[in-house]
Formats: structure tokens, C-alpha cells, sequence
């Protein structure tokens, strides 16, 4: 997964990966939310992954705002150009039951993650900045508010 190899002493992150999740969905503990986002795209490949009707209507909705300033390869409605020069501007999404993946170039990361949060805001769905240095992860907090729940150096602290 991203989150591993984007730390890999020496290794510079090759692409930027961002997932919305599903609230109810999602483990609050670090460890048992980066199982159980590892485990939700373990069979995804091919067809399967590329339905987006195999996850939530919120987080349809929240891959279509992405997919405005973001377009896939396979979105009939935007133009996905490989070759052209804002090509660090098209994505590659992954849909999972409770979850979508979105890759983008290490390039398109500032803005990527930028239109993320907003629309995962807007649709009432978390985030995790699995290739970003903190790993963090947007949630609606104890506090009732969207917010960082837990990061990578959180590891001795409990969110419940």
C-alpha cells in the first residue's frame, strides 16, 4: 500500500494516494484502521475496482467532486490525456465497498489533498493521507467536529 512505500528510506514517493472512507465504516483505533483499509482493497483490482457503484451514494458523491479538477481515466465526461501537459491532473480511482482510493502524480499533491478535505467535508465522509509524512486521518472527532483523529507518531494515544 502507499503508506508503506511512500517512507521507504530512500525511496521517493512515486505517486500520492488519498482514500475517503466511509464514517460508520472505519475503525477509530490507528492500528485496526490501517488493517482494515489495507484488507477493503485487497480483491479490487480489475473491473471490480473500477465501479463506482460499489460504494456509498456520499462517497460517489465525493469522487465526482474530485473528479472535477481530477479526471479518470475512464470518466466519459472529462478529458483524460495521458500525453497533454496537465496530465499531472488526471487520477486513477479504486472503489471499494466502504472506501475509494485516489491516485494522483507526487505533483497534483498539494491541490489533490486540498479539494480532498473540502469535499470530505461537504459529503460527511473521513480521509486518510495515506502517501502524506503524517499518514493522517480526518474523522468527526470525540469533540463533534471534522478533524486530524490520529496520525503516523499517534500511536500511543486513544481516540475512542
Amino acid at each position: 500500500m502507499a503508506y508503506v512505500r511512500a517512507h521507504s528510506p530512500g525511496c521517493p514517493p512515486l505517486a500520492y494516494d488519498l482514500y475517503a472512507f466511509d464514517l460508520f465504516a472505519a475503525p477509530r483505533d490507528r492500528h485496526d484502521f490501517l488493517d482494515w483499509i489495507s484488507r477493503s482493497f485487497r480483491s479490487v483490482d480489475g473491473p471490480l475496482g473500477s465501479d463506482p457503484s460499489r460504494t456509498t451514494p456520499a462517497l460517489q458523491a465525493w469522487q465526482r467532486d474530485m473528479a472535477q479538477g481530477f479526471p479518470a481515466a475512464g470518466d466519459p465526461h472529462r478529458a483524460f490525456d495521458p500525453d497533454s501537459a496537465a496530465a499531472s491532473k488526471n487520477a486513477q480511482y479504486r472503489f471499494a465497498q466502504g472506501a475509494v482510493q485516489a491516485n494522483f502524480e507526487w505533483e497534483s499533491s498539494g491541490p489533490a489533498l486540498f479539494r480532498a478535505k473540502k469535499a470530505a467535508q461537504t459529503r460527511g465522509v473521513g480521509l486518510f493521507e495515506a502517501s502524506g509524512r503524517e499518514g493522517a486521518v480526518w474523522m468527526i472527532s470525540g469533540r463533534g467536529r471534522w478533524e486530524v483523529v490520529h496520525r503516523n507518531d499517534d500511536t500511543q494515544r486513544n481516540f475512542g
